[in-house]
């Protein structure tokens, strides 16, 4: 792993929202029709591959810290959250830290003194599990497909957004059991000179596009949610 001197905290403001229904084009026509001073630029095609790491009892996921592995644009890191188990009204956003690029069948049993050092030095929170032992029994638990069509949102004065149509697939590595779920998720550009946009953009997007459904829930909490429904067994008649 070429690891980095420290974690690195991704910064971007993302709006999740669930799709109901398949009908995305309908949803882009609604936003380019209503949002007049804005143009939606189609700017190709993305696919990303996650896979979620912990042991067999779900030790670190329960306690709200998640190790996994982001492929994307032929490249592979280790990325590092810690969420919180709080309801969603009260939660906070996940801190969400990266490390080094990696290959791509590297894993994180690997490197369990350099991955355990970062968090703990990267968390404010005091861990008092054996990070290092830990790490060293993780292994592949959940895979999160993510693929589908990016588009630009271009206005006036320089304003850039980006608007993703999602396919996500959540399977569990163990049982092989999935779930597919469509979504969109918004890229917003930060800063003040930027809220009047983003504003009149969420806005449009909560008046017009009943079709899309706010979220707050990572892909990871998502995929757990789904898959521990779908792993529940049969009542006996």
């Amino acid at each position: 792993m070429k690891s980095n001197d420290k974690l690195e905290n991704e910064n971007r403001r993302k709006v999740h929202y669930m799709l109901i229904g398949k009908n995305f084009n309908k949803v882009l026509k609604k936003l380019d029709r209503e949002l007049k001073f804005y143009r939606f630029e189609y700017d190709g095609k993305f696919k990303g591959n996650e896979i979620i790491y912990d042991i067999n009892s779900n030790l670190l996921s329960n306690a709200g810290l998640v190790i996994s592995k982001q492929m994307d644009e032929g490249k592979s890191y280790f990325k590092v959250r810690k969420i919180s188990n709080l309801p969603t009204a009260f939660k906070s956003r996940a801190q969400k830290f990266f490390l080094g690029e990696c290959d791509g069948n590297e894993e994180p049993k690997d490197f369990p003194i350099q991955i355990s050092q970062a968090i703990e030095n990267s968390f404010s929170t005091e861990f008092t599990i054996d990070l290092v032992s830990i790490v060293r029994k993780t292994m592949p638990k959940i895979q999160i497909e993510v693929k589908g069509q990016r588009y630009k949102i271009l206005g006036g004065l320089g304003y850039e957004a980006v608007l993703f149509f999602e396919k996500t697939t959540y399977k569990d590595l163990v049982t092989n059991k999935k779930v597919k779920r469509l979504g969109v998720t918004l890229i917003l550009p930060q800063g003040e000179e930027f809220e009047c946009e983003n504003a009149e953009i969420i806005e449009a997007v909560d008046h017009w596009c009943k079709e899309l459904v706010p979220y707050q829930q990572t892909r990871f909490e998502i995929a757990k949610r789904l898959l521990s429904a779908v792993n529940k067994p049969e009542k006996e008649n």
